[in-house]
């Protein structure tokens, strides 16, 4: 008996879905964290304002032409569709396929993804001398999509490769899901958190999901990170929120599983 490869496993357990019946009209609020860039940089390094201006504008045709489906778009709901992943991909997009919006439907599970990252680059140095503790600010801010071509993975239809769908440590299986799902023009998906447990992230392919053309609410942070701990926190009108990670809560046998990593190279998508 001839054993199928692994690479023909994989996509037969795409291939038996029928993604476009499984399409449906859901609207959710979404969540993304970014960091701070409330002083342009371009300020440092001006003397006055219109030659921060003509200095931003040059640095502005320097970049990707922006896709008609962009236009009138916030930079910071255009800005992930504007790029191509990096060598690696990213988990539902291929080295060569167009960006996409990763977000998820909490903040905390936006801030798990945000912690998860800035302990990946701890990983990379030797010696971490300043790096070991990080006091810094992120952005947190909401915006809402909606669609009739959504396809949630976190429900029953995909109960026997959730798993695959999030794994920490792979992104083998997502991706081809992924290209599958941009051939019958998903709009977006739900999945599992990869590393919150009972949380949901969201993949949007389509930037004409987008209910609005900026963020809904936007939310300052402070962040402070060691080796062992993350915290964010912040002071608003409604009192005072600390959302807290421990890096133990992100590890297997004591390094941070994740597919890029194993490649030498990652990237702030899971």
């Amino acid at each position: 008996m001839t054993r199928s490869s692994p690479q023909t496993l994989l996509a037969a357990n795409v291939n038996r879905f029928n993604f476009a019946t499984l399409q449906q009209r859901l609207a959710r609020t979404t969540w993304r964290v970014v960091e701070t860039q409330e002083i342009a940089a371009t300020q440092a390094i001006t003397q006055n304002a219109a030659d921060q201006a003509r200095l931003e504008a040059l640095l502005e045709a320097s970049k990707p032409a922006l896709a008609e489906d962009c236009a009138g778009l916030s930079y910071l709901l255009f800005t992930p569709f504007r790029y191509p992943p990096l060598p690696f991909g990213s988990r539902f997009g291929g080295q060569f396929e167009r960006g996409i919006y990763y977000a998820a439907l909490t903040p905390e599970a936006a801030f798990a993804e945000c912690a998860l990252y800035l302990w990946l680059f701890q990983q990379g140095p030797q010696e971490l001398g300043p790096l070991a503790n990080i006091r810094d600010q992120r952005t947190a801010f909401s915006a809402r999509i909606r669609s009739a071509r959504a396809i949630d993975t976190c429900s029953e239809h995909f109960s026997r490769v959730s798993k695959k769908i999030s794994d920490p440590a792979s992104w083998e299986f997502s991706q081809k899901l992924g290209a599958a799902l941009r051939e019958v023009r998903t709009a977006y998906c739900l999945y599992a958190s990869p590393r919150l447990a009972g949380a949901t992230n969201v993949a949007v392919f389509d930037p004409k999901s987008f209910a609005d053309k900026a963020p809904r609410e936007i939310q300052h942070w402070h962040l402070a990170l060691d080796t062992e701990r993350c915290r964010f926190s912040r002071r608003g009108f409604d009192g005072s929120q600390t959302i807290e990670f421990e890096y133990s809560q992100f590890t297997k046998n004591g390094r941070i599983p994740h597919p890029a990593m194993h490649k030498n190279a990652w990237h702030e998508d899971a």
